[in-house]
């Protein structure tokens, strides 16, 4: 998840600084020669927050969708109470009860029950390094670090706030259930330099793909992390998607350049697919590459 739309709404967000995830968190600036996207729905009350806590943690996303499938017919799903927007929510993962502030997606809450099926604590995901791109309150993530991987968290310097809350809270969590929860943070912009970044394992996002100028950036960052990782094992990555634009077919003809696609689970409007890397793909990129700089 990125600076967090509402899953429904793709032009939602959480109150900035601590806003939480889409693909808007890792997008550059719009592009000001396409066409405006429908104005974000103002927030509304949401009484569940403490007197103590940031007033973000006492709001809720309107949930009239507004997104071109909506408005045209071909979508019917979106503005069910599937799509829960409040930013004050409570889940069961991986054993714990956790309270996740700044709200989650649809797309988050059905990877996270996907992942617990896929990976069983203390199974392979143990020790792996897993990355996760567009981490906006870090639902997902924090689900694979209680699963057993080591995670890092990323996304724009304004999300930090709310996932370093979201993470120290389920740490106390974690430790007073002792279990293991190797999870971190570090800030990335899609489409910028990963080689400060671990060299992942496995990488996840989710809810990422509707701004159509972060769709490049998104696979670009995908693609580096990707490639960094062991050429004879080279990293997985799990992208949840929920459609709202025509153009979002960008991002699954970018993909399919360099990745094997397949449909690892289907929930309702949700998908997640499962991208591996091309066989012969990473040597000819590098040949590429050399015979270029020879030039």
């Amino acid at each position: 998840m990125a600076s967090q739309p509402s899953a429904s709404t793709p032009t939602q967000e959480t109150p900035k600084p601590q806003e939480g995830k889409g693909a808007g968190s890792a997008a550059p600036a719009p592009d000001t020669n396409q066409a405006a996207e429908p104005a974000a729905p103002a927030p509304a009350e949401n009484k569940a927050g403490g007197a103590d806590e940031p007033a973000w943690a006492k709001k809720s996303m309107r949930k009239r969708c507004e997104c071109e499938m909506c408005l045209s017919g071909k979508a019917t799903t979106h503005n069910d109470e599937s799509h829960d927007q409040a930013l004050d929510q409570k889940l069961s993962v991986a054993g714990l009860d956790l309270r996740i502030i700044g709200g989650t997606t649809k797309c988050a809450r059905v990877m996270v029950k996907f992942f617990e099926g896929l990976y069983k604590e203390g199974s392979s995901l143990k020790n792996k390094t897993v990355v996760e791109v567009g981490s906006g309150t870090g639902l997902v993530g924090m689900c694979l670090g209680l699963l057993g991987g080591k995670v890092t968290l990323t996304d724009q310097s304004y999300v930090m706030d709310v996932l370093d809350y979201n993470i120290a809270n389920i740490k106390k969590q974690a430790d007073a259930a002792k279990k293991n929860f190797e999870v971190k943070t570090q800030e990335h912009v899609w489409g910028t330099d990963t080689s400060s970044l671990p060299v992942p394992e496995v990488v996840v996002g989710s809810d990422l793909i509707f701004a159509h100028e972060g769709i490049e950036p998104l696979c670009k960052s995908l693609k580096a992390l990707v490639q960094k990782s062991d050429p004879k094992n080279p990293a997985v990555c799990y992208i949840a998607v929920i459609r709202r634009f025509e153009w979002e077919n960008q991002f699954f003809k970018l993909m399919d350049m360099d990745f094997h696609s397949e449909v690892a689970h289907k929930d309702g409007d949700i998908v997640i697919y499962k991208y591996v890397w091309k066989a012969g793909k990473r040597q000819v990129d590098e040949s590429k590459t050399t015979t270029s700089n020879k030039k």
